[in-house]
């Protein structure tokens, strides 16, 4: 089981610490891998940065390797279907305020800032998505 690829992306306000953010983006994505930043408006024209990183499948993988043995424990208890969406995308949402203090766990408040993350699977036709996420999940695990 494998992935095509994945993204991370983080909505910050103006007053976050974007540069901390980034830092701690770059350690869950990779060292090598390039993050994007982009000004913008939020819904209500606050200023807000979006932050960006894309990884190629190989990355991906070692992206997820980063997430806590707790947390992929937990993603396996609470079942993956709910996660993954139509197109085979794997949704994830990682704590920002245990990400930079170096913990890649899933956020447990719906109201926490958090970097989400969606992760292509690699399926094809007549594949369960489910199973193979799941498997994929359990070998990261240990």
């Amino acid at each position: 089981m494998s992935l095509h690829g994945g993204t991370w992306r983080v909505h910050s306000s103006a007053v976050d610490d974007i540069e901390l953010i980034t830092e701690a983006l770059t350690w869950l994505a990779g060292e090598d891998s390039v993050i994007d930043v982009k000004s913008g408006k939020s819904a209500l024209g606050a200023p807000q940065m979006t932050l960006v990183a894309r990884l190629s499948r190989k990355d991906a993988l070692k992206s997820l390797g980063r997430i806590s043995i707790g947390s992929l424990g937990r993603l396996l208890e609470e079942g993956l279907d709910a996660r993954i969406d139509d197109e085979k995308v794997l949704h994830l949402r990682i704590s920002i305020s245990e990400l930079v203090r170096g913990n890649a766990r899933l956020c447990e408040n719906d109201g926490d800032p958090v970097v989400k993350g969606r992760f292509k699977l690699e399926a094809y036709p007549g594949d369960d998505v489910v199973a193979l996420a799941t498997n994929l999940i359990c070998e990261l695990r240990g």
